[in-house]
């Protein structure tokens, strides 16, 4: 049988999960990033004193209820889970082939070869020890295994793909999930971000030093660096179409999203926020959707001194003087690297969804050399019908994503 492909397809938002530092269900995190709950604080892990730095943000007690090998992969499973059981998909009742899996991630397992090749120098041990499995608890898998494990968990036999654009890979996600939607190649996605604490990373980070001891703050006078986090996050995306015969609740809708890179540096930002700036731009050209139609911008929001302000200036050159009001959930979850847009795509649903703005954790002094209109003290109760969603990595990937409401304008029909 020929499909007839719909290449203009809506693709809508109908189930979300999540796992963070401050809450291990959608509505647990939501509260508390509405609260502007911190959960960041010094490790407590056994390998902590391998670690390069003294604060972060763990998934704390996390035990999967399912699935087995390194921790990235099981957080990626239960977020995927809780997103498939949210939307009505588990168990998947339709053509097994028509739905796939695209999760985005950093490092993905490298935290449990990390640790295998600890315990391999600490004793002693032989080369034909490495490859003992009584010597590592959790095997590591390749990175692929993110995706797999989920379409695995699911009976998923459409598109499964993982994409690493470093901090950007969340959005990155997104955005080929719902391109292999809109291309007719599968009626429903999950996509989503994962990513484990990993001593590896905080290495990078305190090598750069970029790290904080202090508390991540983002768009501050202050600011002094990033605390590194683990999490994850997963949204089932589905066709319109799919979605209405179905009967399913629909969030949000995806409208457009879009990619650049700075071609400038490995890790520094454009100085002018020259990618950042495009993918913005292209995001809601897509879309259909003008600036000031805008309400809120889910910044990436790092705390660094580059980071904060050159992406402060791209936004004001995208939205002008009045801009919409922006936040960033890393002063409250730390940075969870390739999780990080996934997580913040889903505060961006339940923002439109109860038309709240979550406060900007630890912002106590706006600098303003980053003049935007950033919310801090408080939530801030808006009505909302369009939220972008930021996300720049090293290398110079930049990733923006764009919701609105279910039946807004732009191209929402």
């Amino acid at each position: 049988m020929i499909t007839v492909v719909d290449r203009s397809a809506r693709v809508v938002v109908t189930g979300l999960g999540v796992l963070t530092p401050v809450g291990e269900t959608v509505e647990d995190f939501w509260d508390a990033a509405v609260r502007g709950v911190v959960g960041t604080r010094p490790l407590d892990r056994p390998d902590a004193a391998d670690f390069a730095g003294r604060l972060a943000g763990e998934v704390r007690g996390f035990v999967a209820a399912r699935g087995d090998g390194d921790r990235v992969t099981r957080l990626a499973v239960a977020a995927a889970s809780a997103a498939t059981t949210d939307a009505g998909l588990a168990p998947w009742a339709g053509d097994p082939a028509r739905a796939g899996v695209c999760f985005g991630t950093l490092l993905g397992n490298r935290a449990a070869l990390e640790g295998a090749v600890t315990r391999f120098h600490r004793a002693g041990g032989t080369a034909a020890d490495a490859g003992r499995t009584d010597v590592r608890p959790e095997r590591p898998r390749p990175v692929a295994g993110l995706a797999d494990a989920v379409a695995r968990e699911h009976g998923f036999l459409g598109p499964s793909s993982v994409v690493a654009t470093a901090c950007a890979s969340g959005n990155s996600a997104l955005a080929y999930a719902a391109e292999t939607i809109r291309a007719g190649r599968a009626d429903v996605m999950v996509a989503g971000g994962a990513e484990e604490l990993s001593s590896g990373i905080m290495m990078m980070f305190a090598s750069l030093r970029s790290l904080t001891d202090d508390a991540l703050r983002p768009f501050d006078r202050n600011r002094s660096g990033l605390v590194v986090s683990e999490g994850s996050a997963a949204l089932v995306l589905e066709s319109y179409e799919h979605a209405r015969r179905r009967g399913a609740h629909v969030y949000a809708e995806l409208a457009g999203w879009a990619s650049a890179c700075d071609a400038h540096h490995m890790t520094a930002p454009h100085p002018e926020g020259r990618g950042a700036r495009r993918s913005l731009e292209r995001a809601l050209a897509m879309a259909g959707v003008e600036p000031e139609r805008v309400g809120h911008i889910s910044a990436h929001g790092t705390g660094t001194p580059s980071n904060d302000s050159v992406e402060a200036a791209a936004v004001r050159a995208v939205f002008g003087d009045r801009g919409p009001a922006v936040t960033s959930l890393k002063g409250a979850l730390g940075h969870t690297q390739g999780a990080a847009s996934a997580i913040e795509a889903v505060a961006c649903v339940l923002a439109l969804r109860d038309g709240v703005i979550p406060p900007t954790a630890n912002l106590v002094d706006p600098d303003p050399v980053c003049p935007v209109d950033v919310v801090y003290g408080a939530a801030r109760e808006v009505p909302l019908n369009v939220a972008v969603n930021n996300a720049f990595g090293f290398g110079g990937n930049t990733a923006c994503t764009v919701f609105t409401r279910p039946g807004f304008g732009g191209n929402a029909g």
